[in-house]
This record gives structure tokens, C-alpha cells and sequence, in this order.
């Protein structure tokens, strides 16, 4: 019996020899003790020192910030050594400002309650009674020094007497959850030792087997092998077979497009040209200078409506642009002015511009799509958000940029960026790498075209721009296009282009085209510029009014494509009867369809509908003085 009482009471302050935590478990444990302490100790400062218990609130602190490097080297699992003491020892000094100042309604006293459990869980049994024993050691110094008045604690004389008592059990209580934590921990090691060399057993008989089976696995893994790079080919080959169908797609879409487009282009030139003309004729006429200014502006549109075609006709192809130098500062304060007239009013439209010259070299119409489409899309993208904006911005970035070191294709100059900002809807992050696929588009049917930001790509690539995309769900999204900024070199020439109409000197002009009401109006032009003229319907009237008149015929204005004869076969009839005749072509169809491609050697003599009057006058005149 005593054996069993000495051996219990060793047990009771000793604990289980063989109870080791895993290193997982002592770190989860470590963890989060050293989290509650740095917690615990900031709030409980912050309390502290706003109910005036200022040097207890820096003593927290000072814990908190021992805490914190342990706390860092546990969240990277490098613990140091002696982690559990130094945690111990900033309790230890915790505990002790607690109790000697009693902190906030005198419970400090009761915090040190906690002091055997935390010491029993970090030290374990044997390791926990010595920290206990100096805790009382140091805190029965602090009540013998209160009771020789040398110094002065704030509890009341119940408390000094029963606290001591529930230490004592509280530590007790810790004592025995702690063996009974160190008795599971140890029956758990056993089991993992028993169930160790159970493996180490099996190990041992698998490994006969392994032995046996070694050559049918490496028969087995070659037949793997041979079978998974079968499937790879297999899927590499419809990989290929889907990419290739996608781009056929693709392709039949675009040319789908410039077909549609190449069989409006023709028409719609012929009618822009008859607005030309119409509009020429009508200026002659009027003397209010208002009422020029808007004539002015309506053949400004008719031509930009002519370069749209063009636009498209060369999207839907992927040809190269023509671009020249121009300022974009300029440029863009007008186009902004035509863009902000589809934006509703309710929508705040800003407009920041450098005060000096910005100049590239661009194509005018490209740009202002790049523009139109970057704000229809701001606009579409604004539905149903409280404070909408759009704000578009110039502004320099020389090569030292972020955006542009990460870019190895950009040029070592300075850029000008084109910016386009909305607080709307933002893009998801899954949809970022597509915006720019042709067709592809997120909005609802009959809404979108999912040509816009495609379009924008390739007018980007076209200049030698980069596009740099950022946008958030819900925030907003900003596009900024990055163009090469080139010197203000002979700028004023650029802008100060020749528009006087040459008239003519009585010569006789044989004008041929199957479009009547075109043929009405420029007979018309022509007259007004003092030619003669002479009308054909088709190449095959052309061929025999020139027969008739070719004495009185000085020069001839021809369309290209007509019905009965065309203007190629006509012109080689007119040839044959004299080789010297003077002939202008004219077409509403592009120079690169296949339809005019192949009619024309020489397009320095084809004029391109719809035609400014002012050039056309200036060609008449080149040919007839040739």
C-alpha cells in the first residue's frame, strides 16, 4: 500500500516519462498560445491605459512585442530553442504586474489563477510544479512585503486569505488534467511504436513480394508508356484538329465581313459621293457665312463616314494602314466631342489634355474607333451604378515606366498615352485573356457585336502601341494606349494642307457611270468647274460616244465597275482607237478587293469615291496638263 502511495505521488509530481508531443502537436500548441498572448496583451494594454493603469498597460506592451519575433519564427515553423521558457518567463512577469497592480476592478489577483494551467501545459508535470513553486515563492514575497506595509496591494483582506487556497487547488486541477493529457499522450506513443513495428513487419514481407512481381511491373510500365504517349498524340491531334476548325471558323467569319462589308462599300461610296458633290454645288450658291460653316461640317462627316468603310474593309482584311504625322492633342479634343454625344447626360465625362503639342504618327479614323469603341464599352459597362464617369486623358511616359520596362517590344522613346477610365462594372478575371478574341463578347444579344475591342487591338498594333489593361469586378476598368511619340517636326505644313478648287478651261470631259444619280450630279460638278461634258452609262456608250466626239474629248472620267462593259475593257477599246487618250478611273469599291485588284496595273489614276471637290479638281488638272 505505501509502495502504491509513493509511487502515485511520484507520479502526481513527476508526471508520465514516456508523453513526448508530436513535433505537429507542440507546434499547433506553441501557436496558439503565442497568438492569444500577443493578442491578449494588446487589447488588455489599450484597456489598461485608458483606466489609468499605465505602467501595468506597458508591461503588456513589453510582452507583446517580446511575443511577436516568436510568434513570426512559429507562423515559418523555424521555432528557436527554449521557446516554452521564454513564453513561461513573459507570463511569469505578466502574471506578477497583474497581481501587484491589481488592474481593472482589483482582479488581478484571480488572473494568477491561470498561471498553474498555462505552466503544467507548456513545462509539463515535473517542469510545472517548479515554475508554481516559484511563483509562490516570488508572489508570498510580494503579500509578507504587503504585511510589513513596505508595500501597499490593493485587495482587501478576504481576498489576500482566500486566494492563496484556490491557487493551490486551481494547480491541482491543472495537475490532474495534465496527467491525465500525459497519460493519453503516452498510451498514443505506445500504440505508435506497436503500430511502427507492426509496418516494419509488413515492410519486410511486402518487399519478398516486390521482388517477385519487380520484372511484370517493368513490363507493365512500358506498356503504360507505349499507351499513354498514344493518348497523347491522340489528344495532341484533336487539340490541333479543334485549333484548326477555330481558326476556320474564325477566317470564314472575317471573310463573311469583308464580304458584306465590300458589297455595301461600293454603293454607299457612290452615294457619299453624289453628297459630295451636292454639297459643293450647294456652297456656290450660299452666302451666309453660318451656313457654310455647317456645309463645312457635313462634308467633314461624309468623308469620315468614307474612311469608316475603309476602316472596316481593312479590319475584316488585316491589311496595313497608311499612317501619317498629325497631333494628337487636337485629334482628340474633337473626337472626344462627337464621342460624348452617345453618352448619356447622366453620365460625368472629363476630358484632360496636355496644353502643348502631343504628335504621332497614326491614322485619324483608326484612332478615333480606338475611342469610340473604349467609351461606348465605359458606357455599356456603367448601367445601374450610382456616380457614373468616364475620363479620358493624354499624358506622357517616357521608357523608364513600369509598364513599358516589363515590355521588351516597346520602343526605347517616349510613349503618349491614350487613358479611358470608368467606375462601372469591372471585367472577371476569367474573362480578362478573351476581350480581345473577334466575336467574343459578354453582353446580351442585339447589345454587342464582340468586334469593338478587337477592332481596338488591331489599330493598337497597327500604330506599334501596347494596351494595358486594368479592371476590377464591381470598381471600375481602365484602358490606357500606349502610342510612340515622334518630334513636332513640320507640323504647321501638315495642317495647312492645299484645298483650292482649280477650275477648269472649256475642256471637254467624256464622264462615264452606270449610278444615274451620280452621273447627274458630277455632270453638274463638272460644269461648275467650266468643263464640257459628255455622259456614258456603261463602258459600252463610253467606247462609242468617244468614237463620235473623240476630236472634241480631252479627257475621260470613267467608273471602273459597270454593267454591260466595264471600265478596264472600255478603256482598252478607247486605247486601240487612240493611244494617247487621257483616262481617270474611279471607283466606290477598295483597291485591294478582288474585284478591282485585278483590273487595274496603275492606281495612280483612279481616284477613290467619295471624292473632295478640291481634289478632284487638282487631278483633272494634273491629267489634262500631262
Amino acid at each position: 500500500m505505501s509502495q502504491q502511495l509513493n509511487d502515485r505521488a511520484a507520479l502526481f509530481f513527476s508526471g508520465y516519462k514516456d508523453s513526448l508531443e508530436s513535433r505537429n502537436d507542440q507546434h499547433a500548441v506553441l501557436l496558439l498560445l503565442l497568438s492569444l498572448a500577443v493578442a491578449v496583451s494588446v487589447i488588455f494594454s489599450v484597456i489598461n491605459y485608458l483606466h489609468l493603469h499605465y505602467w501595468l498597460s506597458y508591461v503588456q506592451v513589453a510582452v507583446a512585442l517580446a511575443s511577436m519575433p516568436l510568434l513570426m519564427r512559429g507562423i515559418k515553423k523555424r521555432w528557436m530553442a527554449g521557446t516554452r521558457e521564454i513564453l513561461m518567463v513573459l507570463a511569469f512577469f505578466s502574471f506578477s504586474a497583474l497581481f501587484v497592480d491589481g488592474g481593472i476592478g482589483n482582479t488581478g489577483i484571480y488572473w494568477a489563477l491561470l498561471f498553474p494551467f498555462l505552466a503544467f501545459l507548456l513545462s509539463g508535470v515535473r517542469a510545472g510544479w517548479l515554475w508554481i513553486l516559484t511563483f509562490i515563492l516570488v508572489h508570498g514575497s510580494f503579500l509578507l512585503l504587503h504585511g510589513l506595509d513596505i508595500i501597499d496591494l490593493v485587495y482587501d483582506h478576504d481576498t489576500l486569505n482566500y486566494v492563496p487556497s484556490m491557487f493551490f487547488l486551481f494547480a491541482i486541477i491543472a495537475c490532474s488534467f495534465q496527467l491525465q493529457q500525459e497519460k493519453r499522450q503516452s498510451e498514443l506513443n505506445r500504440a505508435n511504436r506497436e503500430q511502427l513495428e507492426i509496418e516494419n513487419k509488413l515492410r519486410e514481407a511486402h518487399q519478398y513480394l516486390e521482388e517477385t512481381v519487380l520484372l511484370r511491373t517493368e513490363q507493365l510500365q512500358m506498356i503504360n508508356r507505349k499507351l499513354s504517349q498514344e493518348v497523347d498524340e491522340k489528344i495532341e491531334a484533336l487539340q490541333q484538329k479543334e485549333f484548326a476548325e477555330f481558326k476556320f471558323e474564325q477566317a470564314q467569319k472575317m471573310e463573311s465581313l469583308g464580304t458584306l462589308v465590300g458589297g455595301i462599300a461600293h454603293d454607299f461610296n457612290n452615294m457619299l459621293s453624289g453628297i459630295t458633290a451636292n454639297l459643293y454645288l450647294i456652297q456656290r450658291q450660299v452666302t451666309s457665312t453660318d451656313a457654310l460653316s455647317r456645309l463645312d461640317k457635313v462634308g467633314e462627316l461624309v468623308m469620315h463616314a468614307a474612311e469608316m468603310i475603309r476602316q472596316l474593309m481593312t479590319f475584316a482584311r488585316k491589311d496595313q494602314v497608311e499612317l501619317a504625322d498629325f497631333d494628337m492633342r487636337s485629334f482628340l479634343n474633337e473626337a472626344f466631342k462627337l464621342a460624348r454625344v452617345s453618352i448619356p447626360g447622366h453620365i460625368r465625362c472629363e476630358l484632360a489634355l496636355p496644353d502643348e503639342k502631343q504628335c504621332i504618327k497614326g491614322d485619324g479614323t483608326q484612332i478615333q474607333q480606338v475611342l469610340m469603341n473604349l467609351i461606348n464599352n465605359a458606357r455599356d459597362a456603367l448601367e445601374g451604378v450610382a456616380e457614373p464617369f468616364i475620363n479620358v486623358s493624354l499624358t506622357r511616359s517616357n521608357k523608364q515606366s513600369r509598364f513599358l520596362s516589363a515590355h521588351k517590344e516597346a520602343k526605347d522613346c517616349e510613349y503618349l498615352v491614350l487613358t479611358v477610365q470608368d467606375n462601372g462594372c469591372g471585367i472577371e478575371e476569367d474573362t480578362l485573356a478573351r476581350i480581345f478574341e473577334p466575336f467574343y463578347t459578354t453582353k446580351v444579344v442585339g447589345k454587342g457585336t464582340g468586334l469593338g475591342l478587337s477592332m481596338v487591338f488591331g489599330a493598337v498594333q497597327n500604330h506599334g502601341g501596347l494596351i494595358d489593361l486594368v479592371s476590377f469586378p464591381d470598381t471600375g476598368t481602365r484602358f490606357s494606349i500606349y502610342f510612340p511619340l515622334i518630334q513636332d517636326v513640320g507640323y504647321e505644313q501638315l495642317e495647312s494642307a492645299d484645298s483650292i478648287v482649280e477650275a477648269g478651261r472649256g475642256e471637254t470631259i467624256l464622264l462615264v457611270d452606270d449610278d444615274l444619280i451620280l452621273l447627274e450630279v458630277c455632270q453638274s460638278l463638272l460644269c461648275d468647274l467650266e468643263y464640257q461634258v459628255i455622259i456614258a452609262v456603261n463602258g459600252l456608250e463610253a467606247v462609242q460616244a468617244y468614237k463620235e466626239h473623240m476630236n472634241r474629248i480631252d479627257l475621260i472620267m470613267m467608273d471602273l465597275v459597270m454593267p454591260v462593259m466595264g471600265g478596264k475593257s472600255a478603256a482598252e477599246r478607247i486605247k486601240t482607237l487612240n493611244p494617247e487618250a487621257k483616262i481617270i478611273f474611279t471607283t466606290g469599291y477598295d483597291r485591294d478587293q478582288d474585284l478591282t485588284s485585278v483590273l487595274v496595273d496603275d492606281w495612280n489614276n483612279v481616284l477613290k469615291k467619295p471624292i473632295k471637290v478640291d481634289e478632284l479638281s487638282r487631278a483633272l488638272r494634273r491629267c489634262l496638263n500631262l
